[in-house]
């Protein structure tokens, strides 16, 4: 696979394109995104599903500058795709000889089911692990769902509802709201039973909208992609937004750009997850473009990540990790030290996850600057440690890094975010483990180490006697609990 990919997705709303860059075989990151409001589908649902002149020529004109932008990556693929609007019309033929000639791109019309199968694809493996979950994908012309069990997409669909759709067919002709309410629901009752489910990942810029409308202002992170909500917490606010007018409608936070079709979207939504008997929704921020380039990415792997493995930890590895054979050995001595010390501080072992990933990533803020090294980790992982983990669990991995050094964390210097990280107990035990290990390493050499503990005395035992600085450290070290160290 190129490098650096481009991966282009034509709805029937938005054009988008993400640039990818591969730093090893499946670790990647996102180095540009683009975005045109092309509404292809304007006006077409009024005209038997027809492309409009202007639509499409507003369309290559995105298109062209996406390539432009594209050219300027140097990228050796440009992978393309197109939804609803496209497959729906009649003169789609028309359309896509015209952006062979005058863009140079070849684009792949798309069926409803292989867009849920791409959608599901990215959630599958860009969040947190779900062992059952029902995706919901509101685009300009249609809704897709896939029915993800036990890591494992079974089933897909596509609805013939979508935001530009019922605009032109319902809001633009002032229907009775009661009308699309039946239209809706005539469409769900063709939704197999099978695809109910009480947790719902929600997909595409509907979804992303609702979700940031609904994030409390206090909320720890500012971050969509994962961001959970319980659905009967919020179910009157997005029907009183459903039913609003457009007067009533602007005082909510909505981007300009948004706002006249987010009734609609809004209308789908609640009445879908209804439907399917959703609690809990789940925020991605990735879909059809990651699915894309992911259905490339991983087309040898069975289309999953190898066990245990997350590409944004190993894209922040290989991009910022300077020593890795110091992080490895750091991590495996910060596992054994919470191993040995756990009879004393009693921590659940579903905690160590988050410790050996913040061992290794603890050094990576030095490739930014040494001084206030830990402050640049904390921020590349807070920023960029993007996929398969909870905003518990990022959260926690960053503070874990940035109280790595002698100090302790306290409750008042993280009171905005304690809703979200487990007790200061905890937290400082995780931390001091981890300072711990990096005080008995400090010269970076690869020592083997053999620990024991009892009486409240940890003792470390190596047969090197080059650990003159570990001593000096050890002996600044602040501890959780009053603990004797003895080095031999």
């Amino acid at each position: 696979m190129a490098k650096i990919t481009a991966v282009i997705d034509i709805g029937s709303n938005s054009a988008r394109m993400i640039v990818c860059q591969k730093s090893s075989r499946y670790a990647f990151h996102i180095i540009h995104e683009a975005k045109s409001r092309v509404r292809i589908s304007q006006n077409c649902y009024e005209h038997g599903g027809v492309l409009q002149e202007f639509a499409m020529q507003r369309a290559i004109k995105a298109l062209q500058d996406f390539k432009t932008i594209a050219n300027s990556f140097k990228c050796r693929k440009i992978l393309c795709v197109a939804t609803s609007a496209l497959r729906d019309a009649p003169n789609k033929a028309e359309f896509l000889k015209k952006v062979r000639k005058e863009v140079g791109l070849n684009i792949k019309v798309i069926d409803g089911k292989k867009e849920a199968y791409l959608g599901g694809l990215a959630a599958l493996n860009l969040l947190p692990r779900q062992n059952e979950a029902v995706t919901i994908d509101i685009g300009g012309g249609s809704t897709e769902l896939a029915f993800i069990k036990n890591g494992k997409i079974t089933q897909t669909f596509s609805l013939d509802i979508g935001t530009i759709r019922l605009k032109e067919l319902f809001y633009d002709k002032k229907a009775h709201h009661n009308e699309l309410i039946a239209y809706i629901n005539e469409k769900l009752s063709l939704i197999p039973p099978s695809f109910k489910s009480a947790k719902a990942i929600a997909i595409g810029g509907t979804a992303r909208a609702i979700s940031k409308l609904l994030m409390p202002k206090d909320y720890p992170l500012r971050t969509l992609h994962a961001y959970e909500y319980d659905l009967p917490k919020n179910r009157d606010i997005l029907q009183k937004i459903a039913t609003s007018s457009m007067l009533k409608l602007k005082k909510y936070d909505i981007k300009k750009h948004r706002i006249d079709t987010f009734r609609e979207g809004v209308s789908i939504f609640v009445n879908v997850l209804d439907f399917l008997c959703v609690q809990k929704v789940i925020t991605s921020g990735v879909g059809v473009r990651e699915g894309v380039y992911l259905s490339d990415l991983l087309r040898s792997s069975n289309l999953r990540f190898p066990e245990n493995f997350n590409p944004s930890l190993k894209s922040l590895s290989d991009r910022f990790l300077i020593n890795e054979e110091y992080a490895n050995t750091l991590k495996k001595d910060t596992l054994k030290l919470f191993d040995i010390l756990q009879p004393k501080h009693g921590i659940d072992d579903k905690y160590k996850d988050e410790l050996k990933v913040a061992a290794k990533l603890s050094s990576i803020g030095s490739s930014i600057n040494y001084y206030r090294s830990n402050e640049h980790s904390f921020y590349l992982i807070l920023n960029s440690l993007n996929y398969a983990y909870t905003h518990s669990q990022k959260l926690l991995i960053a503070f874990i890094t940035l109280y790595q050094n002698k100090k302790l964390p306290k409750e008042e210097k993280l009171r905005e975010y304690l809703k979200l990280l487990p007790d200061m107990y905890t937290l400082q035990w995780l931390s001091f483990i981890l300072a711990l290990s990096k005080c008995i390493h400090k010269n970076l050499a690869n020592i083997e180490y053999e620990f024991s503990f009892e009486d409240d005395t940890l003792i470390i035992k190596t047969k090197e006697k080059k650990c003159y600085l570990s001593g000096e450290c050890l002996k600044e070290l602040y501890k959780p609990f009053p603990l004797a160290i003895i080095t031999k």
